[in-house]
């Protein structure tokens, strides 16, 4: 486990398509309906990810070279930051706040804890060297798996899992 202000980190972690994004969906309505406040990052390495709407004010801001934008409105803050390479996932935890558990989509060669999603219609083999697997979410018979394994749909016994381990209720 990382932890970042004393904010437990875990990383969901599997091939593109297995599914990550839907289970992590599920499990942040699972871990809101316990009381816990959840902050979620997604790595993306590959993608080039437009976070605004063309057209607006903060999206032409950005275009013409901003190295920072922010944008508030009633209900949400969105920060959108200009880097030259890939931050260090530490530069990122940094500016989450207000949570009780962050749970990150990818970061397979971070150092955090990691949850390994596994799906038979995608590729039903364990990642190879995974370092800090602490759990399995899949659909895949695993009978010499050395942490505990979870079903696809066990949104409630996954998020007790975290509850438990990360923040120790």
């Amino acid at each position: 486990m990382a932890e970042c202000d004393a904010v437990p980190v875990v990383a969901f972690v599997g091939r593109s398509g297995c599914g990550k994004t839907t289970l992590l969906t599920g499990l942040i309505g699972a871990l809101a309906r316990r009381g816990v406040h959840v902050g979620v990052i997604k790595h993306s390495p590959v993608h080039n990810v437009v976070s605004d709407l063309p057209g607006t004010d903060s999206y032409r801001f950005w275009e013409a070279g901003a190295r920072h934008v922010g944008l508030v409105s009633a209900n949400r803050v969105v920060h959108t930051h200009r880097y030259q390479r890939e931050p260090d996932l530490a530069v990122v935890l940094a500016d989450v706040i207000d949570v009780d558990l962050i749970l990150l989509e990818g970061y397979k060669r971070s150092s955090v804890d990691k949850v390994e999603v596994l799906r038979a219609s995608c590729t039903p083999v364990p990642i190879t060297g995974l370092v800090g697997r602490v759990a399995y979410v899949t659909d895949v018979e695993l009978s010499t798996a050395e942490c505990p394994v979870f079903g696809l749909g066990e949104l409630d016994r996954i998020a007790d899992f975290l509850v438990l381990r990360y923040l120790g209720r």
